[in-house]
């Protein structure tokens, strides 16, 4: 299995993105950081709501370095097909989805050159399994950048084996604003996966922590 690292960035309030689905909290040190994570996995892998609403390159821009491919969730291909990690041919990009996805979507991806893989019947993907085949293809670090929806279906699946966190000074507050991991959620302590924080450092800036656990998950 590969090892997976999400990165994320939020409020003091737990949050990643507003309730207008606004998200830009890294300082130019939080974003080197996020940079340099991305450098050295194989993939970089988001969800479906990332990419329509914040449109992302996942290319390196910080630091010098070979691109990761791009790995994109999304069980019904919502995603448009004028995204940039479908046009911009920086990296080798990768959909994973379902066969409930639009097959006429799925070969028109094809022929712009990104590799579609079917892993479910209808939506959602079962991670752990998705996780198992990326291995099996060869990657070994998979960097993980959100949202929230995709998050809580990787730590229910017990996929993630650390998790880096950047504390940034602000808060959304909101119903409506999104959380570092979304979904139906746990009920108790007891369903989650144990933390163990591995280290805290204040960032350059002065005014952002950055903390590092592993995870761990109950047998």
């Amino acid at each position: 299995m590969p090892r997976v690292i999400v990165f994320s960035t939020m409020t003091i309030d737990g949050r990643i993105a507003s309730k207008t689905r606004f998200s830009q909290l890294s300082c130019p040190h939080d974003l080197r950081r996020l940079h340099e994570l991305r450098a050295q996995c194989d993939a970089v892998m988001v969800g479906a709501n990332t990419v329509i609403i914040d449109d992302p390159s996942l290319r390196l821009k910080y630091v010098e370095g070979k691109n990761p491919d791009r790995i994109v969730v999304d069980g019904f291909l919502r995603t448009p097909l004028n995204a940039r990690v479908y046009t911009l041919k920086t990296a080798k990009t990768m959909v994973l989805t379902t066969k409930a996805a639009s097959s006429e979507k799925i070969e028109k991806l094809k022929s712009m050159g990104v590799e579609v893989l079917c892993l479910a019947d209808k939506p959602p993907i079962d991670m752990k399994q998705a996780v198992k085949v990326l291995g099996e293809m060869g990657y070994r670090t998979i960097m993980v950048e959100g949202g929230g929806e995709l998050l809580w279906h990787l730590f229910k699946d017990r996929v993630v084996n650390e998790l880096r966190v950047t504390i940034s000074p602000y808060i959304f507050g909101g119903r409506d604003s999104v959380s570092l991991v979304m979904g139906e959620g746990f009920s108790t302590t007891a369903e989650s996966p144990v933390f163990k924080l591995k280290s805290i450092s204040r960032c350059q800036c002065g005014n952002e922590v950055h903390l590092i656990y592993d995870v761990e998950y109950r047998s």
